[in-house]
């Protein structure tokens, strides 16, 4: 009788010490990474989508998403291993629908950059100064450059120099594109030249960059389903194991050796994924 208590004495104090040990060390690093959500989120939403979402709130709106995940997977599948793999997954939501709205913000406005640099253009070449021409942009031209070049006069009028807030705005869009059509404007009002004709040749030479790709991306628009394909054929495939033999097949989900190998499967599923895209993604 003596043994069992002292295991369990042994554990109570084993379990003590790793609370203290967590309250102590790890509430700092829960705190930084809190921080660090929370910047991200103001990065994202507030300086790149211009959404004026508080990230505080969407902070609280991840911890519900992430308990909520987490409940729901632990409580179909009844277990805690399924409670933290639902967690992870619901963490993972918010990042992959961020990087999801930063990139087809990004696309929409390279999607209208020839255009608006040809507005300029017509516009310096018409008599008009840079920021009388960056007005016509924001009036001519639909969101999102709008809104990007309606914060850029923003910044202007609140006393922020011209070649500061065109800097500023390079870096919240985080186009290459907008960096190299606001370096020529900066280039321009430190040495002059003729800047309708140098836009113009940025005007051509976008164009022509954006026609390449587009034909890149068809020809590797099979490569990428089939990443697809593949990725989604073992799921597919367990299903109808599940169908045929469901006793069989929810051992993978009851036992440990089970749960293992969906783990590897789906980590192999992820690098797999990870490097058809790395390879299908060539830059010009």
């Amino acid at each position: 009788m003596q043994d069992p208590l002292v295991i369990q004495l042994l554990i109570s104090v084993l379990m003590f010490a790793s609370v203290v040990m967590l309250v102590q060390f790890g509430a700092r690093r829960a705190m930084a990474l809190w921080w660090r959500f929370e910047e991200r989120y103001d990065h994202v939403l507030n300086k790149q989508l211009l959404l004026s979402i508080a990230p505080r709130t969407a902070m609280v709106l991840t911890v519900i998403e992430v308990l909520g995940a987490g409940l729901i997977l632990g409580v179909v599948l009844d277990g805690v291993f399924w409670f933290v793999i639902g967690a992870g997954l619901g963490l993972a939501v918010p990042h992959v629908l961020l990087r999801h709205l930063e990139t087809k913000r990004r696309e929409r406005l390279e999607d209208q950059l020839v255009d608006g640099i040809t507005t300029m253009s017509a516009a310096v070449r018409a008599g008009l100064n840079l920021v009388q021409s960056i007005e016509l942009i924001k009036q001519n031209h639909a969101a999102p450059m709008r809104q990007e070049f309606e914060e850029l006069l923003k910044e202007y009028e609140l006393g922020v120099d011209l070649n500061q807030a065109l800097m500023n705005t390079s870096n919240r869009i985080g186009s290459s594109y907008y960096r190299l059509w606001f370096g020529a404007i900066a280039a321009h009002r430190e040495r002059g030249g003729d800047v309708g004709e140098s836009l113009d040749r940025i005007a051509d030479s976008i164009r022509e960059i954006q026609r390449l790709e587009g034909r890149l991306r068809a020809l590797t628009a099979q490569g990428r389903n089939q990443a697809w394909m593949m990725a989604l054929m073992p799921v597919v495939i367990l299903l109808i194991l599940y169908m045929i033999a469901p006793q069989d097949t929810s051992r993978l989900f009851s036992e440990p050796v089970g749960r293992l190998l969906l783990l590897a499967a789906a980590g192999l599923i992820l690098i797999a994924i990870t490097w058809i895209r790395r390879i299908m993604s060539v830059d010009i």
